[in-house]
């Protein structure tokens, strides 16, 4: 959909009318007004008033306007299409009519399934069983939920046997929820058959399905096909038959075959398999790279008994009503195999092959926390498997997959019992929706470790168009950037929980998205109002925080956006920016000028985007805004977008290059055309002169730290929740004046006065709290303080990569300014480092700036950590011993505090030492340990906390990758050749 071809369409369907293109990129009626200058062909004014100057961007603000921002627009993404459908049924001899049709149908109605608190769920079967015997004319089953029907456990239970309708695109909102089931999938055998010859055209069959040529066919040059949103799918269904074809050839030729196919029908087993009706065909191979998967996703190293057990499916396709019969054919494949642990690898970008199982397979969560740096290295380069079969390998530590896992445990289904409407798709909305969905990957792996954990989550998502599938899109290939993952375009400055959610999973597979915007919320009714719809809800969540929103004293003269201002809030934003730009450089080449309005980090990376993709220097301005600090405890809270110490190095490295940049200037207002909405001019004011300075612009970036937008806080308004200026009044579990109606993010407020930071805050942290207020994830230790450092990462001009962990202070009143910490800096082999210690020598934060590409989400490991924990980190720089913090971090003993159970032994020291060190100070105790000094009371308890160390590494040995001796390994060694010989002489003992 953002492809340079997508645009291009847009650029040919777009009508100006009246205009000529030429090489001045002036019109018609504005040819008279211009005059050429001789030097480097500028144009200059002549004799003409500031507003006529728009003509000579009057092709750059059609393009602006009539193409770019056809992205926001929902008819790029969803078309609205009259369709007529014709219902056939057998009337046999009786008149066509309602009685005809009653008669003619072929399904029964299930209205209520209700069972005991005490009665087993598993035998909700045979219910099923007897709702079919009751209708022994019928071969069709039907359920339906209404929406404003909260879930029950019955309904679940036997719903499992059933597969949802997809309802079709309509006007009318809040349809019931429609499922049905087929006889033969309650009664009928399922059987798998190896392939045979005469088994080919079944499967060609079956993989092509109901697959139709969508656009253009797959040799045509036309491009309206790259941003439709059904990509071909006859194309990709016959490049899978090819890849199909060469297994069945090497499966039916080869007795040595690595693969095993076999054929899925639908019947009785003790027939022969031609009399059996085929449903479904499965491929599938051993997979030897288990080890490889846990640099990324949760897995447990204590499985070594499946480690030859193991299969990946390639392709697998079966009839939808069959799909409720997920683990008996799986079953029925380990008993083919002797496979009994089935992966399934779904790339994020290049071929992908089919499985209709999917849907009844585990997904694989990534970790929270990597344990080492990830380096950006463009995607693996994937070989052939095999000669004859032309199957891609994957660089498990680099490449970004979705792996689905299926250990033929019996399927548990978790849920949340209320509908949940979710107003935003920010990262925190992210985080939500991860924790939400895995709410059953738990420390203690007792539900990954017994079940087959599926997701059936009640939650609607509503955001702006394009939000969404700007975010999950792959097909996008910057033409200046040879390694994409580095790319402004497709970088995201986030910790890799919140990077993980667009690349190694798709959020898409279990919730609702609803493209439009919110006309106001009816909080009587519980239902929000769309353009074309309402949507009801029992818990309404406002997670719709923006990073930008320009402010300004006169909110109305901001309330219509202009056509060439940007904001930077999604990747949506950064394609339009990077086309803007594109158009610029096109029309304008050399009379451009743009204004970048901001003062933190995100602001140099976008000027580094800026100069990689073809403006120059001179035809940048960097107007900083006045940053207001000692501002009490405002001034105490740690902010990671921020570094006053190394922008300053970063303005003069850009001025020295010929940029422009203005300090302590804050927006006060832009002058725009008078018949358009295209700025001519931005207004800005000094601090403290209060003088003026305009610029003139044709693009105008700002990076204002403004976290409400016009249109939501209206919204608030008119719904009459409870603000305080630009944010929303909440209470510490994120309720907001209405009891269904709850808020999170950067643009709320608390209260009443806290005494800890709660704003930058990391977002799992935030949606773990709101999703134990909501009742649906309790935390069993719960406190309100914030106890996870908050991650960010940038690209910085000079191709410098910046990292910041900061942690959120949990006591406000008794803290320093930020500014005031102690601090200790390395520099070596073009990486800097500094970490920041609190007052009680707590690590509140590391940064690092480095020209290595590199993820290193792994530093949040450390930062919360005690310097003496850290193995004596104050004392080791002071004594010179560290030469970089980054390799100090790497080192072999760092994988104790990584550890996912490092935090239990913590815990557990602490609670057997806090007593002691309690009755050794209080008075009645003084007589009988006055003679017990520190030396004396960490000399009693350090034999204690050594055996607790040493059974931690025995427990968890095998999770390392450094091999940590134990005592026990001196006593299996050789014995010292000055030992005495015992019996045998070395002849004999070899």
């Amino acid at each position: 959909m953002f492809t340079t071809d997508a645009l291009e369409d847009l650029d040919a369907m777009t009508i100006v009318g009246g205009l000529q293109r030429n090489d001045s990129g002036m019109s018609v009626a504005s040819v008279g007004k211009m005059k050429v200058s001789s030097i480097n062909g500028t144009i200059d004014d002549a004799h003409v008033s500031k507003a006529n100057k728009f003509y000579m961007r009057e092709v750059l603000y059609s393009k602006f306007k009539n193409i770019l921002e056809k992205l926001r627009s929902l008819d790029y993404y969803l078309r609205q299409e009259t369709n007529t459908i014709n219902f056939v049924y057998n009337a046999m001899s009786k008149p066509p009519g309602p009685k005809a049709i009653r008669e003619a149908s072929n399904v029964f109605l299930v209205k209520c399934v209700m069972a005991r608190q005490d009665f087993p769920l598993p035998r909700l079967f045979n219910a099923v069983v007897a709702m079919f015997s009751a209708y022994p004319d019928k071969d069709y089953g039907m359920m339906v939920i209404p929406k404003r029907a909260k879930a029950i456990t019955s309904h679940m239970e036997v719903l499992q046997y059933f597969i949802p309708v997809a309802s079709r695109p309509s006007d009318e909102s809040n349809q019931e929820e429609v499922y049905i089931t087929h006889r033969s999938t309650i009664f009928g055998e399922i059987s798998l058959y190896k392939l045979e010859k005469d088994d080919v055209s079944v499967v060609h069959s079956l993989s092509l399905g109901n697959t139709t040529e969508v656009g253009s066919p797959a040799g045509s040059n036309s491009s309206s096909v790259s941003y439709c949103s059904k990509i071909n799918l006859r194309e990709e269904a016959e490049n899978e038959l090819v890849v199909l074809d060469a297994i069945m050839k090497d499966v039916l030729e080869n007795e040595y075959s690595d693969f095993h196919m076999f054929t899925i029908r639908c019947g009785n087993s003790t027939k022969p398999a031609k009399e059996n009706t085929s449903v479904g065909f499965v491929v599938v191979r051993q997979f030897h790279d288990h080890s490889k998967l846990f640099d990324h996703y949760n897995l447990s190293r204590r499985e070594a008994h499946l480690d030859r057990l193991r299969a990946e499916i390639i392709s697998l396709r079966l009839h939808p009503l069959f799909i409720v019969s997920s683990s008996l054919i799986l079953r029925e494949l380990a008993k083919k195999t002797h496979f009994y642990d089935f992966y399934f690898i779904t790339p994020f970008s290049g071929r992908t092959f089919s499985n209709d199982l999917k849907k009844m397979m585990m997904v694989l969560e990534p970790r929270a926390f990597k344990k080492a740096p990830i380096f950006f290295e463009p995607p693996y380069k994937r070989k052939k498997a095999t000669s004859s079969v032309n199957l891609p390998t994957y660089n498990f530590s680099k490449d970004h997959l979705i792996i689905y896992r299926h250990r033929l445990f019996p399927v548990k289904w978790f849920t949340n019992n209320s509908r949940l409407v979710v107003i935003g798709f920010s990262s925190l909305t992210k985080a939500f929706l991860r924790k939400l969905i895995f709410q059953w990957n738990r420390k203690d792996q007792n539900n990954r470790g017994n079940y087959t954990c599926l997701s059936w989550v009640q939650v609607t998502v509503i955001s702006s168009p394009g939000i969404v599938e700007a975010e999950y899109d792959s097909l996008f290939q910057c033409p200046y950037c040879s390694n994409i993952r580095k790319c402004y375009l497709s970088f995201n400055n986030r910790s890799c929980y919140i990077r993980d959610c667009c690349v190694r999973m798709d959020l898409r597979f279990w919730v609702h998205f609803v493209p439009g915007t919110v006309e106001f919320i009816e909080r009587d009714k519980k239902f929000v109002k769309l353009q074309a719809c309402e949507i009801l809800y029992d818990t309404l969540i406002c997670l719709c925080s923006q990073d930008y929103v320009i402010r300004s004293s006169n909110e109305d003269a901001i309330k219509k956006i202009p056509c060439n201002f940007v904001e930077l809030n999604c990747r949506l934003n950064k394609f339009m920016l990077y086309y803007k730009v594109r158009a610029l450089l096109e029309e304008v080449p050399r009379t451009y000028l743009i204004v970048i309005y901001g003062n933190n980090l995100c602001t140099y990376e976008c000027i580094s985007f800026l100069i990689e993709h073809g403006v120059d220097h001179s035809r940048l301005v960097l107007v900083q805004p006045h940053r207001y600090t000692g501002f009490g405890e405002e001034d105490k809270l740690k902010n990671p977008y921020w570094d006053s110490n190394i922008q300053q190095i970063l303005d003069d490295l850009l001025s020295d290059n010929g940029m422009s940049i203005y300090n302590d200037f804050n927006f006060h207002h832009w002058v725009v055309h008078e018949t358009t909405d295209f700025i001519m001019d931005v207004v800005f004011q000094h601090f403290p002169s209060r003088r003026m300075m305009t610029f003139e612009c044709d693009l105008f970036i700002s990076f204002d730290e403004g976290k409400i937008s016009y249109q939501d806080k209206q919204l608030f308004m008119a719904s009459k929740l409870e603000m305080d200026g630009d944010r929303l009044l909440v209470g510490e579990n994120f309720q907001t004046s209405d009891p269904n109606i709850y808020a999170a993010g950067p643009f709320v407020k608390i209260r009443h006065e806290v005494n800890y930071q709660y704003r930058y805050t990391s977002e799992m942290e935030i949606a773990g709290k709101l999703l134990h207020h909501l009742g649906i994830a309790p935390q069993k230790e719960y406190e309100d303080r914030y106890n996870l450092p908050l991650h960010f990462q940038a690209m910085l001009p000079m191709n410098y990569f910046i990292t910041k962990v900061v942690m959120p202070r949990r006591y406000l009143s008794c803290q320093l300014p930020s500014s005031m910490c102690c601090t200790m800096t390395t520099y070596k082999n073009n990486i800097f480092c500094r970490v920041g210690l609190s007052m009680n020598m707590i690590v509140d934060e590391i940064v690092v700036v480095t020209k290595k590409e590199a993820h290193f989400d792994f530093l949040q490991h450390f930062v919360g950590k005690h310097e003496l924990l850290l193995n004596n980190l104050k004392a080791r720089y002071k004594a010179r011993t560290i030469d970089c913090f980054i390799t100090f971090f790497q080192e072999p003993w760092t994988e104790l505090i990584m550890h996912e159970n490092f935090a239990d032994l913590q815990a557990e020291n602490r609670d057997l030492l806090k007593p002691m060190a309690m009755s050794t100070l209080t008075r009645s105790n003084v007589g009988a340990f006055k003679d017990v000094t520190d030396m004396d009371f960490v000399t009693l308890n350090k034999r204690y906390l050594e055996h607790k160390l040493l059974s931690f590494l025995r427990d968890n040995r095998r999770d390392f990758r450094q091999r940590f001796a134990l005592p026990e390994d001196f006593f299996k060694a050789e014995l010292p050749i000055w030992l005495p010989k015992t019996g045998k002489s070395e002849d004999d003992t070899e």
